[in-house]
């Protein structure tokens, strides 16, 4: 019997360990996320934070805990540390309740394009303007689940840290007792019981930190750094008029 070469010789796949991170907030004031793909001021909001609104929470938590440690070597830091967020796979589970509230706004902006026509201006522009504005009441609990590989722990320090998602002022409340670790997703888009459409944004596979770093002059490219996906929310809408829709959770 030929002996078998060394070469011809195949060992075991390796096994990936992969560790799942669900983790638990209270809604604790209106939320309001305007969508990716608007091109106005009078857009609908999302009804829960999409992928891309939870891994900008998590980047903003990392930078202001840990990135006046890395001053020397923040470059390379930064790469290892936004690629493991950036890769992060999250489904969400809405409330059990969402209510939308469609409001209409008189207010004062500031004017980009009168600060780039005359930048020797020696105050901000601002003009006046009406905005269409969506605001909407989470009754229940919000729950998140990330692919957490070997940053389990990490992962959840920085979920703890986070306190709003979406626009500044729309305060999440961590639950430390909502925390749960498994080896399978918690949950994920069934379906075959009915679900409503969100487009959902996400980092695309080969973005980088400088490419959604608005100090860097390196710009972003819709479709290619951020990609908006179909979200699949366990959403059924029971009533709705002009001023307000409310949905159930399957």
């Amino acid at each position: 019997m030929p002996k078998q070469s060394p070469k011809s010789k195949t060992s075991p796949p390796s096994e990936t360990v992969t560790k799942w991170l669900t983790v638990t907030y209270q809604p604790v004031s209106l939320f309001s996320l305007k969508r990716s793909d608007a091109t106005s001021m009078a857009a609908r909001s999302n009804l829960v934070p999409t992928p891309y609104a939870i891994k900008m929470a998590l980047l903003k938590v990392l930078l202001e805990s840990q990135g006046r440690q890395h001053l020397t070597d923040f470059d390379a830091w930064i790469k290892t540390e936004f690629t493991w967020i950036r890769d992060l796979i999250i489904y969400i589970c809405p409330p059990e309740k969402l209510v939308v509230n469609r409001n209409g706004y008189k207010l004062r902006y500031y004017d980009q394009t009168a600060d780039k026509a005359d930048k020797t201006r020696p105050t901000l522009p601002m003009q006046d303007g009406f905005v269409f504005r969506e605001w909407v009441h989470l009754q229940g609990h919000l729950q998140i689940c990330c692919s957490a590989g070997n940053r389990l722990s990490e992962l959840e320090r920085l979920f703890s840290q986070i306190n709003y998602f979406g626009k500044k002022g729309c305060f999440f409340q961590y639950l430390p007792d909502g925390k749960q670790e498994t080896s399978e997703p918690l949950f994920q888009p069934n379906l075959t019981t009915g679900f409503t459409v969100q487009p959902m944004d996400d980092l695309g596979e080969k973005t980088t930190f400088n490419r959604i770093n608005p100090f860097s002059t390196d710009k972003a490219q819709l479709g290619k750094d951020r990609v908006i996906k179909s979200g699949f929310l366990p959403l059924k809408l029971v009533a709705t008029s002009a001023r307000y829709d409310i949905y159930h959770r399957y």
